[in-house]
């Protein structure tokens, strides 16, 4: 099969977009919908279109904490100016530093949570793609003993399931394999 230019768009900058061009791409050379690997650029977009979201999310979720953060001094300094003698000016600060730090606390929450989210994005593709590269290998390296077959794809997978890995890298990581399994998959015979 002659690979469609829209495929080059997806490896050169994968997106749910670039990924969506493609599958139209493929629909309009005749590859039927029900073949494996529409199940896999299924896959690919649901992770670009998750991954994508999450980071936004993510973003936005830090730039209000940080906000929040910022508005603490403009509270503290608004009330400590209107405290008449040192006892006002005292409970005031201590009133404003529990109400401002709460809720400084509690938009950190909001960023811990979205990084559990982006995280469960690259465990839900590590577990996907683990399966397919197991096929993969089976069919490309028939003669290759099981228990090598799992070592080789545990360490393959290991930097995509460890949190302490940044998720540029990650990203990186998934997208490489989903590339990897749709390229294999356009050019068998």
């Amino acid at each position: 099969m002659d690979l469609p230019h829209s495929l080059y768009a997806v490896i050169r900058e994968p997106s749910p977009a670039a990924v969506w061009e493609l599958r139209g791409d493929l629909l309009g050379r005749g590859l039927t919908p029900d073949g494996k690997v529409f199940e896999l650029l299924a896959e690919f977009h649901l992770f670009l279109d998750r991954l994508t979201t999450g980071a936004a999310s993510r973003d936005r979720s830090e730039r209000a904490s940080m906000m929040e953060v910022g508005s603490l001094s403009g509270v503290v300094a608004s009330d400590l100016a209107e405290a008449e003698d040192a006892g006002e000016w005292a409970r005031r600060l201590l009133s404003a530093a529990v109400t401002e730090g709460l809720a400084v606390l509690a938009t950190r929450q909001h960023v811990r949570a979205w990084r559990g989210e982006l995280a469960s994005v690259f465990q839900e593709a590590a577990w996907y793609l683990y399966d397919e590269l197991w096929l993969w290998a089976s069919r490309r390296k028939p003669d290759l003993d099981a228990g090598e077959r799992r070592l080789l794809l545990d360490q393959l997978m290991a930097p995509i399931r460890d949190d302490g890995v940044a998720v540029t890298q990650k990203t990186a990581i998934v997208c490489s394999l989903f590339l990897l399994l749709l390229v294999d998959r356009l050019t068998e015979d």
